[in-house]
């Protein structure tokens, strides 16, 4: 059975959250950090009649990085398959700091193993909010 929470196509930002069950925004920057392995931001753009209407995306790269708005109506799948477009052209990110674990090529998944991929990463964000609660 298929989690329809990520193909489900939504409206706006607050169905989107409520789809997926999350508290922000900030948490779906998170996400999308934990299944790319780099920095990556996210903010709603807001139109003139004051509503958002989609989503910023900051993607770092070692050299350059990129920041593109991806428009409502979409699904979380979209959103990751829109990144990691970017994310391919950028190239795999290094930090002096931590060891190169070798990334995931999310544009090479499946539907099936995306979805599952993002299960993980679901999993990363709720475990990161309850470590950062007593904050």
């Amino acid at each position: 059975m298929t989690d329809t929470r990520f193909t489900t196509v939504c409206d706006d930002s607050e169905q989107l959250l409520a789809i997926v069950d999350i508290e922000g925004i900030g948490d779906i920057e998170t996400l999308l950090m934990f299944l790319f392995g780099r920095p990556i931001g996210v903010a709603e753009g807001w139109c003139v009649e004051g509503g958002p209407e989609s989503l910023e995306v900051t993607i770092d790269g070692n050299v350059e990085g990129v920041c593109f708005g991806i428009d409502f109506p979409m699904s979380l799948v979209q959103l990751v398959r829109s990144c990691a477009e970017d994310v391919s052209d950028l190239g795999p990110f290094r930090r002096d700091d931590v060891s190169g674990d070798e990334e995931t090529d999310v544009a090479s998944l499946s539907d099936d193993e995306l979805i599952t991929a993002l299960q993980q990463s679901l999993g990363k964000v709720r475990i990161f909010n309850m470590l950062n609660a007593a904050d």
